[in-house]
């Protein structure tokens, strides 16, 4: 009885506790954010580590398998590793270098072909806005306060870019500090492959001290749940990324666009943004078509239109597969939360934590259904 009663005040405690942490997040919110801002700003190039060598592992493990697998030399048992992490990451990089060697020119040919046409679409909007301002008399304040050419239009633009970079010495530091962080976390991937067996040993080792069965055993589903979300996600967000980079720029082609292997590429590498990437390409791809033909321009948008539905009902659960397994609005959800609270990482990475949660709440739901109707 005494023991019941123990359990019972321990759990009202715990209650208590929980529901004063939940109201103290809720009444501080911004603080919290911040704080875990913070937080994830320092620890970035581990987690960032630890991601290089979740991807790395996949070639890893293939290599060792490759690499005179039932070779009893010791000489090639003890190097097997070494070599496998090496041919891992070269093999990664000699795929970056050639995506680069391709990329990189048509995106500095885009970047060149926006700028040079920037000016001529900025004075055809405000033309096309002076043709109705007399009916909106806000729009004809707002256009009489403007006074500026398209150059000087994006010479504005690029001062005020300029100021959120923080200046030269702020955009350098920025970007040392980026490469700083990168190599730290590939350095820390390496040592995580190189001790993978020991890390999972011990990791293991303080499970099974410290937890009960059955929650080691919602915890080991919780990992494998997300690693299924996460393997599934990246590699088939990579591949969806290089399908609709090819077949944009071969349908422009064959279509006749203006300009299709500067935008097919670009639209390829922002697609790498699930549900609204591509869209963000097209948008930038309309700004350069509509000032040699705005015919042309509105047949692209409905190619993007139509390409997009193709792609999402037929090429996209093929490639990426059902595994992620999450509707598109919470697709919609993950990719404005995870931007609000972690921008650009928060925004790749936010659906498959999110079909993670996803895929959890659906298994215990199911199996509270189904405990009670065997109940």
């Amino acid at each position: 009885m005494n023991d019941a009663n123990n359990l019972t005040q321990k759990s009202i405690v715990k209650t208590i506790i929980l529901i004063g942490v939940v109201l103290l997040i809720i009444l501080n919110f911004a603080g919290v954010i911040n704080i875990v801002r913070n937080i994830y700003g320092v620890v970035f190039p581990l987690l960032l580590g630890g991601g290089i060598a979740y991807v790395l592992n996949l070639l890893v493990v293939l290599y060792e398998k490759i690499y005179f697998p039932k070779s009893k030399n010791k000489v090639i048992i003890s190097s097997r590793r070494g070599i496998s992490i090496l041919l891992s990451i070269l093999t990664i990089g000699v795929f970056l270098l050639f995506f680069l060697i391709i990329l990189i020119p048509q995106v500095n040919q885009f970047i060149d072909l926006l700028i040079e046409r920037f000016p001529a679409i900025y004075e055809s909007v405000v033309a096309w806005a002076n043709q109705y301002a007399d009916q909106l008399p806000v729009l004809q304040e707002k256009l009489n306060g403007l006074n500026m050419d398209g150059k000087t239009a994006l010479e504005k633009g690029s001062k005020i870019l300029g100021s959120w970079a923080g200046g030269t010495v702020s955009l350098v530091g920025t970007i040392f500090g980026k490469i700083m962080s990168f190599i730290l976390a590939l350095f820390f991937s390496i040592y995580i492959l190189f001790s993978k067996e020991d890390l999972k040993y011990k990791f293991e080792k303080l499970i099974n001290t410290f937890m009960r069965a059955d929650r080691r055993k919602k915890l080991y589903n919780v990992l494998r749940t997300a690693n299924e979300s996460f393997s599934s996600y990246i590699v088939g967000q990579c591949k969806e990324a290089v399908i609709i980079g090819v077949l944009c720029t071969l349908g422009m082609v064959i279509f006749g666009f203006p300009y299709a292997t500067v935008i097919g590429p670009v639209i390829g590498m922002t697609a790498l943004i699930p549900m609204v990437g591509a869209y963000i390409g097209a948008a930038i791809g309309f700004l350069l078509i509509v000032t040699d033909d705005p015919i042309k321009a509105l047949l692209f948008i409905l190619f993007i239109v139509i390409l997009q539905q193709v792609e999402g009902n037929l090429i996209y659960p093929k490639v990426v597969g059902e595994s992620v397994g999450l509707p598109g609005i919470w697709v919609f959800a993950a990719i404005t939360v995870g931007g609000g609270l972690l921008g650009i990482s928060g925004i790749l990475f936010g659906v498959p934590i999110f079909a993670t949660i996803y895929k959890l709440v659906s298994q215990s739901v199911n199996e509270r259904q189904k405990a009670r109707r065997e109940g």
